[in-house]
This record gives structure tokens, C-alpha cells and sequence, in this order.
């Protein structure tokens, strides 16, 4: 920062760009490897990342796995040149102590004077610059102000969920599952709903990658599963049965915690709910961030009772040797495939493959986003027979739900 201020502060410096670099997935080696070698590998990117630089341009580790690269008397299209050489200059891998390690960088890249007037706002907006590059998988992104405005109404939204979720204002509505043969219920997806008095309705796409993001989403889970499990009581009460299992989804993050299993058990005990009532979904990405701990606490929830769910399956990257360990019993297909099924060969080999392979290792295949007859034909037609999509219904509330699909 002294660094920056002084060249900003020279009269001389007429522009400058401030490039902020973060490694992708760098955690992963410092998780599998140890911190040691996690230290070498970043000394070894140091290096290579000052080799590719000019004289003049100024390069500092900020924290963790961030640097930042200061260059004086630049324009845009310079700064992205550089950039460009920086990400170059790590394509090849680290070989270090005999482990070799492939490693991209996310840069954000802002602009004085256009973009900020002091180092400190530079910094912010190279920041959130860097933030917008990861987001969207990109190499590089230059800082716009629409960025800004962006990063401000997310702090807002995460503000009012926080507030949200300690008061339980959100709420689950359940998507029917049924058997494609006969269109009878065979389950629901417990879908979270948040309706803002100063927001309005909030769609899950925007604020379920926030609590993500914020550290927010496992008191979500946790609320999702208490929530669940209260209305299947609820219903219970009223005389009313769902044929079935109430999938719920789960984070990554959630499988993360120690105590997943028992707060859920607990909660099953709590409104006396049946573990076998519930069915957890997790994506196939989330799986994969820690498998073996995923697989073993699938392993401890099967042996409850629970159902499980692949979800979104053949958008991640699961390794089939996984897949064969993981304890599931049922795939989701994705929407994206279903969707576009029957008028794209590719995606209507990849739903015909996942259903073959999902058969042939015992599991079960549903199908998601079904709208029309046709999709169904296909489906039954290549073995699959679950779906769900607004073909069949909505998402609804808990009493309309009951209203139109309980007995």
C-alpha cells in the first residue's frame, strides 16, 4: 500500500493499472498436500510470476494466495497484455518435490484515474474486479461500475437473509414427484421460497449463491431440514400421508459439518418423522469437494434409513470410481438435458447414457423440467420412469400442495 500511495501520489503518474491475481482451487493443495509444500508451490509461482513482468511493474503478495501487480504508466490494453503473460506464465505445471501441481489465476484489473481516484479504491475495485472473473470462470476482467453497484445490492440481500434466516421468515414449497407411467405422487422436492417485505420475492438462483458465499448456507440446511420435518408432521396430523420420500437438498458445505447427521436424526425425532421419509439430494460438484467424507457420512445416513440423491448429475465432474463408492440410490438428470432432449442429439445420448449407466449400478434415474408428453415418452422409452417439472406442477405451498396432491 506505502508502494501504491507513492506512485499514485507522483506527479509523474499520470495512469497506472492494479492488477490483483488470485489462485484457483490453490486450497485444494494446501488440503491434500500440506501447507509446507502449499508454500513452495506459491514461492514457485512468485517466481515465475516476476519473470514474465517488465521493469518498472511492482509485484507483492498480499495474503493466502493473492498478489497484486502494480504498473505505472499503463493503459487498458497494455494491462491486459500483461495480464495475459502473467496467466501464461503458470500454464506449464509446478513440479515440486516430485508432485506436480496445474494451477490457473483469476485477475482483476482496475484503472487510475479512471476507475478510482485513491489507491484504497483502487484496490476495492481491482477486488471485485477479481471476484467478477471467478464468477464467471474467466482468466481476466476489467473493472466496470455496474461491478460495484453489483457487489453493494449482494451485501444488501445478504443483510436482510441473514436477518431471514435467524427469524425464520423463509419458506418451503414442494414440487410433486411421480411415476411417469401412471402420473401417481411418489414424492416431493422441498423447495426454499423467500418473499422480503422490502425485496419482495427473492429468486433461490440469487440468494441461495449468497448464503453460499457468506457462510450462511448451512444455517439455511439446518433450517430447510427442522422445517421439512415439521411439515410432514404437520401433515400427519391432518390425516394426510405423502406417499414416498420428501427430498431434501443438501449443500457441500453442510457436508462439511460434524454434526449434519445428528441434527437431522434429532429433528426426525423431534416431530417423529421416519428417517425413511426423507431423501437428501446433493449436487454431483458438492460430492466431489470432499468425497471421502461425503461418502462416508451418505454411508451413516443410508444405514438410517435416509434416501439420496445425485442432483444435477452430468453437469459436475465425479469421477465413475466414486459414484460406484457413493451410497446413493436415485440420480437426478439435469434440467438442461431434459429440456433440450429432443431436439439435440447430444443431450439426448447424454440422458439416454446416464440412465444406462444408472441401471446397470442399480440405482434409480428421475427425471427434472419436464413440460410436455413427448419428454415423457422419451424418458420411459430409454428406462427412466420418475419425473417432475410444470408439467405436472409447480412448486407450491404447503396447503395447496396437500390440497392437490395429499390423500
Amino acid at each position: 500500500m506505502r508502494h501504491l500511495e507513492r506512485v499514485v501520489a507522483d506527479t509523474q503518474t499520470t495512469e497506472l493499472a492494479l492488477l490483483l491475481l488470485d489462485l484457483n482451487h490453490f486450497k485444494e493443495i494446501n488440503d491434500t498436500a500440506g501447507h509446507d509444500l502449499g508454500d513452495l508451490v506459491l514461492k514457485a509461482v512468485a517466481e515465475r510470476f516476476a519473470a514474465s513482468l517488465t521493469e518498472g511493474q511492482y509485484l507483492a503478495r498480499l495474503a493466502g494466495d493473492e498478489f497484486v501487480v502494480v504498473c505505472p504508466g499503463v493503459e487498458a490494453s497494455s494491462a491486459l497484455a500483461t495480464a495475459q503473460q502473467l496467466c501464461d506464465s503458470i500454464a506449464q505445471p509446478f513440479i515440486v518435490e516430485q508432485h506436480s501441481f496445474e494451477l490457473s489465476v483469476g485477475i482483476g484489473l482496475a484503472l487510475y484515474p479512471q476507475h478510482a481516484a485513491t489507491p484504497l479504491e483502487l484496490l476495492k475495485h481491482a477486488d471485485i474486479a477479481m471476484h467478477q472473473a471467478k464468477r464467471q470462470k474467466l482468466p481476466v476482467c476489467v473493472f466496470e461500475p455496474w461491478m460495484g453497484r453489483v457487489v453493494a445490492e449482494q451485501l444488501h440481500i445478504a443483510k436482510r437473509l441473514a436477518s431471514a434466516i435467524a427469524e425464520k421468515q423463509l419458506s418451503l414449497h414442494f414440487q410433486p414427484q411421480v411415476d411417469l407411467h401412471t402420473g401417481q405422487l411418489i414424492g416431493a422436492e422441498a423447495l426454499c421460497r423467500w418473499h422480503d417485505e422490502e425485496l419482495g420475492d427473492v429468486s433461490p438462483g440469487k440468494f441461495i449463491p449468497i448464503a453460499e458465499e457468506r457462510g450462511m448456507i448451512v444455517a439455511l440446511g439446518s433450517w430447510v431440514i427442522e422445517e421439512a420435518c415439521r411439515q410432514l408432521a404437520a401433515w400427519r396430523e391432518q390425516g394426510r400421508s405423502m406417499p414416498g420420500q420428501l427430498a431434501i437438498n443438501i449443500a457441500a458445505q453442510q457436508f462439511e459439518e460434524d454434526d449434519l447427521v445428528t441434527g437431522l436424526l434429532g429433528c426426525c425425532v423431534d416431530f417423529g418423522v421416519e428417517a425413511s421419509q426423507l431423501s437428501l439430494e446433493i449436487t454431483e460438484s458438492g460430492i466431489m469437494e470432499n468425497p471421502e467424507k461425503a461418502i462416508a457420512m451418505t454411508e451413516v445416513l443410508k444405514s438410517k434409513g435416509l434416501g439420496l440423491s445425485i442432483d444435477d448429475f452430468g453437469t459436475g465432474y465425479s469421477s465413475l470410481a466414486y459414484l460406484k463408492r457413493f451410497a446413493a440410490d436415485k440420480i437426478k438428470i439435469d434440467i438442461s438435458f431434459v429440456r433440450d432432449m429432443l431436439t439435440s442429439d447430444n443431450d439426448r445420448v447424454i440422458v439416454a447414457t446416464i440412465i444406462a449407466m444408472a441401471n446397470t449400478l442399480g440405482l434409480e434415474t428421475i427425471a427434472e423440467g419436464i413440460e410436455n408428453q413427448n419428454q415423457i415418452n422419451a424418458l420411459l422409452a430409454m428406462g427412466c420412469a420418475q419425473g417432475q417439472g410444470y408439467y405436472f406442477d409447480r412448486p407450491l405451498a404447503a396447503k395447496e400442495f396437500a390440497q392437490r396432491w395429499l390423500r
